[in-house]
């Protein structure tokens, strides 16, 4: 099921498309290949969906940062498929692990609820779209902050997360996230202490 206020949108792009180009809607001529928003050979109903699409899986990537910092579980359990495959170990655990979504959601609520506030700046930096799969590059910059931490109260992750989602009835769902981090900022005992792995 697509969600209709996405259409709009995603009909004005191509009708700009269309208007710049004189025709046919093209890519930029100094874009690679590889980063082609939509296949010039396919036709002006494939086409359209695959910014549909995008604009959907666009849409999610953001909301996931945005359902930890308002702490809307119900908001987060919702972008993903029932089984999941989870690799957070940049920063916790111990590598991709296979579960539930509900376990999941069960173990990052409590982490979450015990800082004073977090902000999450997610941005797809990469969609690749291969008809009912789809791998993302997402921007990851994180903060928690704790108010009553010992010694400076925000710690900062910067990186990336590589995000597989699949298409489903009712629409696009995250099947599996990988973390990459490339630095830390600030004080890990805010992180740990929300992990509770420091007292």
């Amino acid at each position: 099921m697509k969600r209709p206020f996405i259409r709009p949108i995603a009909i004005g792009a191509l009708l700009f498309s269309i208007a710049i180009s004189g025709g046919a809607p093209t890519a930029m001529a100094q874009a690679p290949q590889t980063t082609l928003v939509t296949d010039p050979a396919g036709t002006v109903e494939e086409r359209l969906q695959a910014l549909i699409d995008r604009e959907e899986i666009g849409r999610i990537v953001i909301a996931l940062g945005h359902s930890y910092d308002t702490r809307d579980w119900a908001l987060h359990r919702s972008m993903f498929a029932d089984e999941i495959q989870m690799d957070f170990s940049a920063s916790i655990g111990s590598g991709l692990t296979t579960m539930q979504a509900d376990e999941w959601v069960a173990a990052v609520t409590p982490f979450f609820e015990s800082l004073d506030a977090t902000q999450h700046i997610g941005m797809p930096l990469s969609i690749m779209i291969d008809g009912d799969r789809a791998e993302v590059v997402s921007m990851l910059h994180a903060q928690h902050f704790l108010k009553e931490a010992r010694g400076e109260p925000v710690q900062r992750m910067i990186g990336s997360y590589d995000i597989s989602l699949i298409r489903s009835d009712t629409g696009w769902k995250i099947v599996k996230i990988v973390q990459h981090i490339d630095w830390n900022e600030g004080n890990w005992y805010v992180f740990n202490k929300a992990a509770g792995i420091s007292e």
